[in-house]
This record gives structure tokens, C-alpha cells and sequence, in this order.
């Protein structure tokens, strides 16, 4: 049975690996894999004791901790669906609750399991119960349902909707994660990302799948010293990690020269870089300050991916150095071919004096393509879903054994994945633009907000900033959100995207607090809630500028 190859170590598991558990301020946990077994056993007895199983779906809202990975492979073993909720964060409260609890009445869980610093926001919304690791008897594995985990989308401001992966999509897509990364035996994995997005939750399940040495970090904890991270990684540790090009880039701009001597990153063999459009100029300035280091730039992959795939979709090649295309952004046309002017590495080799191609804005980062083995296949369709030419802008479609059954209550799926992203593909490697919804029409063109924020950026000299399409305010035009200041930056901002659109959009620049702009769990923006919080007035300590 092949999902034996996902849930096997819970009967068998490996001697001498196991996880290691970030602490509170520094230092590491170690719990090897057979112990962690038994915890998830005894979850699964306990759940038996109370009922539940047979296709149940237990909610967990714990971080990456032992609890957390208890109750996860103890939902399993019980033959329950498991659905991971977001933590909450720094300043959590009405928002957060609002938001689990629209999860919850969809999940309709059997059990909900939280710990000290969420259950007192769920109170009124569920029961929430505590991980007991404490059966007198390890349960036996349960035969599972289908549906072996309930992933909830988290990008726009509509009720959160249920993505139901199947046990069946969970092991296809994990044979194209293994081909990605060249995974070995004795291989290990650090993580920093949440449990309750794809990328944090299928890393940590595909490590332990595989006995590999899991690195297990909280996304606060990461935030808070980014070191720590890096030094899982390298010769003797983990050879894997992932994370969006944001995560990168902000690593890249907190450690100081001193902090990259002390590490030894020569062993790290794939750093896959998704949840997000890939911003080269991040990935670039992470390779340049991580190169004393002994880090290899090849090992960056710029991946495609999406939780109603299961995760993954493209990446490129392992031992082809990744490329970047800076296509004619003014004459981009959706159905059309895309002119792409210049093309060159993503990241120079080793020792390299001059900058490669892909300096500045408007410059896009390849993202592999699949091949026949990974049962995966992409195309670029029009509006009506009919395929287009290599090198047209369009829609990505996605078909194969990694789609998912599709949304709770609505059409399911059946194999084909309208993903509702704009891309191309050139020389071999699929580009993309972003959400098909972010962008306005200009003079009767198509301009994609992603572009006109490389541009806000570089005229700013600001990292923390958004732009989001507002065409629904009555004409055509932008907001662009900064957490930062008023200040000369913003003409300079007025400007360029003057420059890049005419007189006639409408252009607000929209100044606040750390925090203004709302961001998904895989770190991208929220342009739609974030436009349509500040129209209801609904975001306080901003003003317009």
C-alpha cells in the first residue's frame, strides 16, 4: 500500500533519527522517531477512547512542536482527517478568532486540539482539547479515508475555503518533491515555515516519511534570529530547505559579515524557493552575503506551486543554473505571444566580477517545467481554456495525479486545475506573473501589479510596500501600501508609476505602522482584503499621502 510509505515509521520507525526542536531562546530538543511514534500512537488511542475516527477530522492548532507532530500522526493513525489552523501571532485577537472560527464551521472537527496561547482565543468558537501523550496503550494504525488533510486557503478576504488532499495526491506529490531535492538516505531537512501551509506541513511530513533528520523551527523563532536556521544546514546536518524568496531576502539583510563566517553552508544540496513570484533581486543578495559561507548558488530552485496541487508543480532542473527574463511588460497581452527582451542567469557562478542579467525591475524568475515522471502536466490556456502557443501569456492549467479533489461544497476538480495565475513559458521554464485578478487595463493593455512593485520599490528604496489594484473604486488606478513615513519617497513613487501607466490611472500611496501590510502564510500579500479593509475604514493609523 502505498501510503504505507507515508505512515510506515509509526510502526517501524528508524533508530538514532529524529527531530530536533528549536527552544524558546536557543538550544535544540531531540526526540528520536521511535519516541515520537509512540506519542503519535497514544493520541491515536486517546481519539479512540473518545469516539473519534473513521474519516474525522481533528483540528490542530499547535506550532511546530512535539505536541504539534503528536497530534498530526496521531490524527493519522486514528484514520482521521487532519486540518492544520493558523497560529496566532504577535497582537492576535477578534481578527484571529474571526478567521479560525470560519475555518472551523466549515472543518466541522470531531476533536480540536490548541495550546496555552490559543485556546483562550477559541473560547466560544470550539472545545479545544489538550495533546494527551499519556494512553496506557499505543493504538494500532487505523485503516484511513480518503481525505487526509483538509488545507485552507488564506489569500483573499472571502471565507476561507476547504481544499480536501487526498492521501492518494499527498504520495504522487511527494515523489515529485523527492525528484526536486535528489533526496538521499540519511538526508535531513530544516523548516521554519507553518504547519498550516503546504510547503511548512509537507516538508516536515515528507522528512519524517522518509526517517530524515528534521530541523523544526516556529516562524516567530525564525523572525526573531535567523542564524539559527542556517546552521541546521550544511555538512553533517540538513542537506534540504525551503522557504519564499521573502525569507531569503530578509536573512540576507539581518545577518551581519561576522554571523557568515562562523557558518559552514557547503553541504546544503536544494534550497527550493516558492510560496510566492520569486523576486530575483532577494535570491541574488541572499547568494552574494551567504557565499563566504561556502553556499553554493546552484542549489537555489524557483519553484511553482499551490496547495490545490497538494504543493508542487514546476522547479528547475538540478544542475541547470536557473535563468530570468525580463519580458516587454508594455506590450504584454493576455492570449498573446510575450516579447521577451533580455534573458540571462538568476544567479552568477562562483567568483563571477560583473553582475549577470536580471539587475533592476521588470525582470521575472524562471520556474522550471515538469517532467513525464512527476505525472504532472502544465499548459498556458486563454480565457475559454483552450491551449495556446509556447511563449503566450495565459492561464496556468494543471492536470495530473497531484490535483486535488477540489473545494468543500463546490465542483470538484476531476484532475484539472484552473489555477487562476497568469504565466508563460520561454526556453524551457514557465514564468510567472501572479493572481490573474491582480492587474488593471491601461490603454488598453494589461499591466500586472507584481511589475509595478518592482518599480515602487526601487524608486522608494522600500522594501515593505505593496501595490494593489483598486479598478473596482470606478476607474482604473492603484493603491500603493508602505509601512513607513511620509516622505520625498513617495513622490519619487508617484512618479515612476506615472511614468509606467500615463496621466490616467488613479495612484494612492497609503502610509502605516509595521504590520500594514497583510500577507498570507506563505508570505504574499493580501492586495485584495488590504484594499478593501482601508475603503471600509477598517484599517486604523493609516493615511493617504
Amino acid at each position: 500500500m502505498e501510503l504505507m510509505s507515508i505512515l510506515g515509521w509509526l510502526s517501524a520507525p528508524s533508530p538514532g533519527r529524529g527531530v530536533w526542536f528549536a527552544g524558546e531562546r536557543d538550544g535544540w530538543e531531540r526526540v528520536e522517531y521511535a519516541e515520537l511514534a509512540e506519542d503519535a500512537r497514544r493520541v491515536a488511542a486517546d481519539l479512540a477512547a473518545r469516539g473519534v475516527g473513521g474519516g474525522d477530522v481533528v483540528a490542530i492548532a499547535l506550532p511546530g512542536s512535539r505536541d504539534g507532530l503528536a497530534a498530526l500522526f496521531g490524527a493519522w493513525a486514528a484514520g482521521c482527517c487532519a486540518t492544520m489552523l493558523p497560529v496566532p501571532g504577535y497582537g492576535a485577537g477578534a481578527e484571529y478568532t474571526a478567521h479560525t472560527a470560519a475555518i472551523l464551521d466549515q472543518a466541522r472537527p470531531a476533536v480540536t486540539f490548541a495550546d496555552a496561547e490559543s485556546a483562550p482565543l477559541l473560547e466560544g468558537v470550539t472545545q479545544v482539547s489538550e495533546v494527551r501523550r499519556d494512553a496506557a496503550e499505543p493504538a494500532e494504525l487505523r485503516e484511513p479515508g480518503r481525505v487526509a488533510v483538509l488545507q485552507f486557503t488564506s489569500g483573499t478576504t472571502r471565507s476561507p475555503r476547504a481544499i480536501q488532499v487526498t492521501w492518494d495526491n499527498i504520495v504522487a506529490n511527494f515523489a515529485v518533491l523527492y525528484r526536486w531535492m535528489e533526496w538521499k538516505d540519511g538526508d535531513g531537512m530544516a523548516s521554519w515555515l507553518p504547519f498550516n501551509h503546504d510547503m511548512g506541513l509537507l516538508a516536515c511530513v515528507m522528512t519524517a516519511a522518509r526517517q530524515g533528520d528534521l530541523w523544526l523551527m516556529r516562524p516567530d523563532q525564525f523572525i526573531r534570529g535567523p542564524e539559527r536556521w542556517l546552521s541546521c544546514l550544511g555538512t553533517g546536518k540538513a542537506a534540504h530547505a525551503g522557504a519564499p524568496s521573502f525569507g531569503f531576502g530578509y536573512v540576507a539583510r539581518r545577518l551581519r559579515p561576522e554571523q557568515w563566517a562562523k557558518l559552514d553552508l557547503s553541504g546544503w544540496r536544494s534550497a527550493i524557493v516558492g510560496g510566492e513570484v520569486p523576486d530575483p533581486g532577494a535570491l541574488r543578495a541572499f547568494a552574494a552575503a551567504a557565499a563566504p559561507s561556502g553556499f553554493d548558488p546552484a542549489v537555489i530552485h524557483p519553484a511553482y506551486g499551490l496547495a490545490e496541487n497538494t504543493s508542487a508543480v514546476t522547479a528547475g532542473a538540478v544542475g541547470r543554473p536557473g535563468r530570468v527574463a525580463r519580458p516587454d511588460w508594455a506590450k504584454m497581452q493576455f492570449g498573446e505571444p510575450v516579447d521577451v527582451l533580455e534573458t540571462g542567469l538568476l544567479l552568477p557562478p562562483p567568483g563571477a566580477v560583473t553582475p549577470e542579467a536580471g539587475d533592476g525591475t521588470g525582470w521575472l524568475a524562471g520556474q522550471g517545467w515538469p517532467l513525464p515522471v512527476d505525472g504532472v502536466e502544465v499548459e498556458i490556456a486563454d480565457a475559454d481554456g483552450k491551449a495556446l502557443p509556447e511563449g503566450s501569456l495565459g492561464e496556468i492549467v494543471i492536470s495530473g495525479r497531484s490535483v486535488t479533489d477540489g473545494y468543500v461544497g463546490e465542483e470538484p476538480f476531476e484532475g484539472v486545475l484552473r489555477t487562476g495565475d497568469a504565466g508563460f513559458v520561454h526556453d524551457g521554464d514557465l514564468y510567472v506573473l501572479g493572481r490573474m485578478g491582480d492587474s488593471l487595463k491601461v490603454r488598453a493593455r494589461t499591466v500586472y501589479v507584481e511589475d509595478l512593485e518592482f518599480k515602487a520599490r526601487e524608486a522608494a528604496g522600500l522594501n515593505r510596500l505593496a501595490v494593489v489594484s483598486m479598478s473596482d473604486a470606478g476607474r482604473p488606478g492603484i493603491a500603493v501600501f508602505a509601512e513607513a513615513e511620509p516622505g520625498p519617497w513617495a513622490d519619487k513613487v508617484t512618479q515612476a508609476l506615472r511614468t509606467e501607466l500615463g496621466p490616467d490611472p488613479e495612484i494612492a500611496v497609503i502610509v502605516g505602522e509595521h504590520g500594514l501590510i497583510r500577507r498570507t502564510s506563505s508570505g504574499k500579500p493580501q492586495r485584495r482584503a488590504m484594499w478593501q479593509l482601508w475603503s471600509a475604514g477598517k484599517l486604523p493609523g493609516t493615511r493617504l499621502v
